[in-house]
């Protein structure tokens, strides 16, 4: 395996043109072959990509609600407002 990391917007890149490619009137077949093998393959990485950068994502997630769940339990529940504090968009509204 390589120990060049993973440049995830070349491969988005290099795939968009492989499809641009087979978008276009003038396909060669034995040479659509070699470009479908290709996209299939950058297909998959990214594929894989995304799964360890969404794993990732669910850890951090985890952690920080947990921490977030530990503390609530010391702290209060809510903030305390002055009630002449102005409120208006607090809903949107």
């Amino acid at each position: 395996m390589s120990d060049k990391p993973f440049e995830f917007e070349k491969s988005i890149k290099e795939l968009e043109e492989i499809t641009l490619w087979f978008e276009s009137t003038d396909v060669d077949l034995d040479q659509g072959l070699v470009k479908f093998e290709r996209g299939m393959e950058l297909a998959g990485q990214l594929k894989s990509h995304l799964a360890t950068v969404e794993n990732r994502v669910e850890k951090i997630k985890q952690r920080f609600t947990a921490g977030a769940a530990a503390s609530t339990d010391t702290e209060a529940t809510s903030e305390f407002v002055p009630a002449d504090t102005d409120q208006t968009g607090l809903f949107g509204q």
